[in-house]
């Protein structure tokens, strides 16, 4: 487990293949430079995942090793994958690495799974409840501060609304029944008696979306399979496979992208996805837990701040 301070998995993967494509070629990182008019570190680095490759480079590399057009054309794939730029670079000098390579991360993923167990993913929040997360803490940030933060968080949200259904994120996410009965209340009683409400409809609203799949473990399920709480499933959109898992608590980011722990995470979900609700039982859950929150106050409960950046 680490944090994005060094190479991604995806990053790694495509170095590996770089230098397995090379040595298959039998040229020498030296000679691979010679023939680019490339610096010898220039090579190294690429094959260590230290620094990303142009696509004009990766051409360049293809045509030098002759790789065959169909490991080629999976390069050309894994590559914009790997590190990609995007309109986090904007916020660079305010978001931590951790949280700047997730974004990069859920940008080059064809799905997101997810366990809910304390607060919706946040690609499922609104403003005003991002807001009461961001405000649940002994530290109060500033108004400026507070304001980035749902801006960024309402701008990683553009991944369910890209274009094309080749660049969309397929997003399935398994909610526990507390996250639908916790009071979005802050620390000091700070927020309004609604937003819980307005909450759980646009829950409702974004499970009507062709690329979103919301199921609710309810309390009669029993004990989940998992005990350390939420987590994330990233699927690459090269390979088609999942290859990272993410887990947030208050001050870091961590990345799971040992194959076989993957492995095990992605089995746990797909064990959370049967003992859960089916979506439309569940989309009736959702609608059942706020008829109740428009019947009676809920109770005052903390909202752990998790997820935001």
């Amino acid at each position: 487990m680490s944090s994005i301070d060094s190479p991604s998995v995806r990053e790694r993967r495509l170095a590996q293949d770089l230098r397995e494509v090379r040595i298959g070629a039998e040229m020498a990182g030296n000679a691979v430079a010679d023939a680019l008019g490339w610096s010898a570190s220039k090579v190294s680095r690429i094959e260590t995942g230290r620094i990303g490759i142009s696509p004009g480079d990766l051409d360049l590399l293809i045509e030098l090793y002759h790789v065959p057009a169909e490991q080629a054309k999976f390069l050309r794939r894994l590559a914009p994958t790997a590190r990609t730029r995007g309109w986090w670079d904007a916020y660079a000098d305010s978001l931590s690495e951790g949280y700047a390579g997730l974004l990069r991360l859920e940008a080059g993923s064809q799905a997101l799974r997810s366990y809910c167990a304390v607060l919706p993913h946040p690609l499922l929040m609104t403003a005003d409840y991002i807001r009461q997360v961001v405000l649940a803490t002994w530290l109060t940030p500033s108004p400026q501060e507070i304001d980035r933060r749902i801006r960024v968080c309402l701008r990683r949200q553009a991944v369910l609304d890209q274009d094309t259904p080749q660049t969309r994120l397929n997003l399935s996410v398994v909610i526990d029944e507390a996250v639908l009965r916790r009071s979005a209340v802050a620390p000091g009683g700070a927020g309004e008696p609604d937003l819980h409400d307005r909450q759980l409809e646009h829950l409702l609203r974004v499970a009507a979306r062709p690329n979103v799949r919301i199921q609710v473990l309810p309390f009669a399920a029993g004990i989940p399979p998992v005990s350390a709480g939420s987590f994330s499933i990233l699927e690459s959109r090269a390979t088609g496979a999942p290859d990272v898992v993410y887990l947030e608590n208050k001050t870091r980011i961590f990345f799971v992208d040992g194959e076989p722990e993957v492995h095990r995470y992605a089995r746990d979900f797909d064990l959370l996805t049967e003992m859960a609700l089916s979506p439309a039982d569940s989309l009736d859950a959702i609608e059942q837990a706020r008829t109740q929150s428009n019947g009676a106050s809920a109770s005052t409960v903390t909202v752990a701040p998790t997820n935001v950046p």
